[in-house]
């Protein structure tokens, strides 16, 4: 599955003392990304189509599709390449390894770091840089307010019980916070099978438990541990929450809370949040919730501040402006030259409403632009296992590989 080194100083540390160009090679010596080695997590690996290949008006557009694994989907399909621009993400604030994807998801737009990339891999500088990460790929209307009563859940955090996540730190918050503040419980889903016996979870799981019990004593009092949730559950999760939170310093873009404002749930999160990789970019949108100073008391404060005036945040509206699939689609459309040059009736930031694709969709597919981009027909839009990307594969060959294509 991975490859590389964790770069564990950067954990629990907000303030790395080495010149930036060190720090950008640290967080690019981990990768998420999957490999034509590692046979037992190829069934893993997912494909998502963004756009497909279309022909229409004696105009041929190549097609663009998403993995984490562009390497070993380039080794069994290579004629995609004919037919789509592949781009590559890792789920972390890493850019790709990979050598043959044509773009790298970068997770955020960072000027300063794209040149040092480009200068220190020249091998690799004519890659199409795409500020995004699949979490920016949240489709807004399934990932949306639920009709739930009412927030009965004083804070929501969907986390992993690993040490990036910070848990502990987060569990001292609600201590801190019931202690200044008054009752607070957190709902937090790690995403697996749990039992009172702790029997699903390894080693490590088990000591992170360890220290938010030492902390808590009572954990229980302070935090429900929802074990498995159906993704299509989330949406009543998120909805019945008051604030979502994440101890996390480093990682990917957090799906979590992209989620929970999609959600309109307001989000906390610290102020050093993956600062590196972001450069100027803040860590949430302004007005979608608050960041804190990374201390267990500043963490307790924040959170209070949202509970107590919720009024004052827009959480979904910002991440409409700012994320979901049409953003994603213009994004990545925006990024490379070659939709700028080549895409008729190309609109810059407004390709969803671009009325060639439109009707070039609707006539190789039979689906809208919109349609597509939603999953109207997830035939032609994912795959997921080796067996669901050969037949995505065999799809587009089949509808394309036959025909006589424009030149260029």
């Amino acid at each position: 599955m991975v490859r590389g080194k964790y770069p564990r100083e950067y954990f629990k540390n907000p303030w790395i003392d080495k010149p930036i160009e060190e720090i950008y090679a640290d967080l690019d010596a981990y990768s998420g990304e999957y490999w034509e080695d590692q046979p037992q997590y190829h069934d893993f690996i997912e494909v998502y189509v963004v756009l497909p290949p279309l022909l229409y008006d004696g105009v041929f557009i190549k097609g663009l599709y998403l993995t984490q694994a562009v390497d070993l989907v380039h080794s069994l399909h290579p004629e995609l390449s004919e037919y789509f621009h592949s781009a590559a993400y890792t789920f972390w604030c890493s850019y790709p390894w990979s050598k043959q994807a044509n773009a790298f998801c970068t997770v955020y737009p960072n000027p300063a770091r794209e040149a040092w990339f480009r200068r220190t891999h020249p091998e690799l500088a004519d890659r199409v840089f795409i500020p995004v990460e699949l979490s920016d790929f949240t489709h807004e209307y399934q990932m949306a307010p639920a009709p739930v009563a009412e927030r009965d859940i004083d804070v929501i955090c969907v986390s992993r019980m690993h040490d990036v996540k910070n848990l502990p730190i987060v569990a001292e918050a609600l201590k801190i916070y019931r202690a200044k503040h008054g009752r607070i419980r957190m709902a937090l889903l790690v995403g697996k099978p749990f039992d009172l016996n702790f029997t699903a979870l390894d080693a490590h799981e088990l000591g992170e438990l360890r220290k938010m019990q030492e902390i808590l004593i009572h954990l229980q009092d302070y935090i429900e541990i929802v074990p498995n949730v159906r993704h299509v559950q989330m949406p009543d999760w998120y909805s019945r929450a008051k604030v979502g939170v994440l101890g996390s310093l480093i990682e990917g873009k957090n799906r979590s809370l992209l989620e929970a404002m999609s959600c309109n749930t307001p989000v906390v999160c610290f102020q050093a949040f993956n600062q590196y990789a972001r450069g100027p970019i803040p860590a949430i949108p302004e007005g979608a919730g608050l960041t804190a100073e990374f201390d267990a008391e500043a963490l307790a404060n924040t959170l209070h501040t949202v509970l107590t005036d919720p009024g004052e945040f827009k959480p979904r509206r910002r991440f409409l402006e700012h994320f979901g699939r049409i953003n994603f689609l213009n994004r990545c459309l925006d990024s490379f030259s070659y939709y700028r040059e080549r895409l008729p009736d190309y609109r810059a930031g407004a390709n969803h409403m671009n009325p060639w694709l439109d009707l070039a969709i609707q006539d190789n597919y039979n689906l809208s632009l919109y349609d597509f981009l939603y999953d109207k027909n997830t035939t032609v839009t994912r795959a997921k296992t080796m067996k669901g990307i050969a037949e995505l594969a065999a799809t587009y060959l089949a509808r394309f590989r036959r025909k006589q294509l424009p030149v260029g």
